[in-house]
């Protein structure tokens, strides 16, 4: 069973397609009901009826390989701006299924506001939603041994800088609020936090069984450039990837066997000498469909777990988690 949020269109519908060929019942977690009706209506008419087996976990991964007999299903809306509607979400998730194998922590968005619960819009969506979401489901996560967490980050992730080194727990709580005044958007270090919250979840729960890998899906052109003028997202459909594309990162980090120290996967070519990238080389470089690399973490010490701890602490707050 996989959860994908923000899966009925864009780089999660397609995350969730390629899952369910890989025949996983991928449970598609909207805002929208009507949406994901019309998604998972999609997705089951590609699929077909038949099935070949269950879900596959190879070490020789292809990302563009078929394997039906999976089915996408959608049983709750989900809001991650909303943190009474992630807990009803993950409420209904837990009355349907005793255990979960792979949460693919996806949707997003690159404006902001006020959100209901009087945070930033952009950085509860993108990162505390997701928070709260995995931990009310992180018993049905490591029940069977232990599952996988997949984290869309961004190459937005290496320009993201705190009120000193290494990001404290004062920076995330100022990051949450909503400031109509701020002249940076929630967007850059809601990313980092992605990463930052991959690396905790392996460092609390690695050895547990649990696996959490941060992904960028690339430069895609997909509807999180909804708000973008029309004649910029033409450019965008000429040079960047497509949300099939973009969604090989997920994929691989869902279903393919990786060491337990790969925490990070993007999809372009990179030099064999360049261990953390160039951006710009994670942005518009030759796409070769997912490759591991090193991210670039605060500069705290120990390799950004300082600065997890900090996030984790401040997000358990701010999302009621304690």
């Amino acid at each position: 069973v996989c959860i994908v949020t923000g899966s009925n269109t864009g780089i999660g519908f397609e995350t969730s397609k390629a899952l369910v060929e890989r025949g996983y019942e991928v449970v598609l977690a909207c805002r929208s009901r009507d949406k994901a009706v019309k998604a998972v209506e999609s997705i089951n008419t590609c699929a077909g009826s038949s099935n070949t087996g269950g879900a596959n976990r190879s070490t020789t991964c292809s990302t563009s390989s078929s394997q039906c007999g999976g089915r996408a299903v959608f049983l709750h809306p989900l809001d991650l701006s909303s943190f009474e509607s992630v807990r009803s979400f993950a409420k209904a998730i837990q009355e349907r299924y005793d255990s979960i194998d792979v949460l693919v922590n996806n949707a997003g968005l690159n404006t902001s506001g006020n959100s209901e619960n009087n945070l930033d819009l952009c950085f509860q969506a993108n990162h505390l939603g997701h928070f709260l979401l995995t931990s009310e489901l992180m018993d049905a996560l490591l029940r069977d041994g232990g599952g996988r967490v997949i984290n869309l980050s961004s190459v937005m992730h290496h320009y993201a800088d705190g009120d000193g080194s290494p990001h404290s727990y004062d920076y995330w709580k100022r990051v949450a609020q909503y400031d109509d005044s701020r002249k940076h958007s929630a967007y850059t270090p809601s990313k980092l936090a992605a990463l930052l919250f991959t690396l905790e979840l392996n460092r609390r729960y690695g050895d547990k069984g649990l696996q959490s890998i941060a992904v960028n899906p690339g430069a895609v052109s997909s509807d999180i450039w909804r708000n973008t003028p029309r004649w910029l997202v033409a450019i965008f459909k000429l040079v960047y990837l497509t949300c099939r594309q973009g969604s090989t990162t997920s994929v691989a980090a869902a279903t393919c066997d990786f060491p337990k120290d790969v925490t990070y996967l993007q999809p372009y070519w990179l030099p064999s000498f360049m261990k953390v990238a160039f951006p710009p080389m994670e942005m518009l470089g030759p796409y070769v469909g997912y490759r591991v690399t090193e991210p670039r973490f605060p500069a705290d010490g120990e390799g950004g777990l300082v600065t997890a701890r900090h996030l984790w602490e401040a997000s358990e707050e701010l999302a009621s988690c304690r």
